[in-house]
């Protein structure tokens, strides 16, 4: 809790304001992992409940940090990219496949 309420600290700092929930903000820090640790309450769940969801956090994560594993999957984050872009045969997932394939191997510069 620590670690959160710092980094909200920090978006209240850097000149996040209240807005419209998923709506655009100034800066958004989230927690994705620490450690192992698996915990939710009402403020924060960890790893981060929409990580699985977000192609513009895997595909960095997996660029940096392929052989980390997922605490509730136990699956490493590579591992996980390639089961949810092959399990799934949903119009809006074939579009997913083609976009990961579609990034530059170099995400991160």
């Amino acid at each position: 809790m620590e670690l959160f309420k710092f980094l909200k600290l920090i978006e209240t700092q850097v000149g996040r304001t209240a807005t419209q929930k998923w709506g655009p903000r100034e800066i958004d820090l989230d927690i994705l992992f620490y450690n192992d640790i698996v915990f939710s309450d009402d403020e924060i769940t960890i790893p981060h409940k929409d990580l699985l969801n977000r192609d513009f956090v895997l595909v960095p994560l997996n660029e940096i940090a392929p052989d980390l594993i997922h605490p509730l999957m136990n699956k490493k984050i590579s591992e996980i990219i390639i089961f949810q872009t092959m399990s799934n045969d949903s119009f809006a997932q074939q579009k997913k496949t083609y976009i990961l394939r579609k990034i530059p191997h170099r995400v991160l510069i």
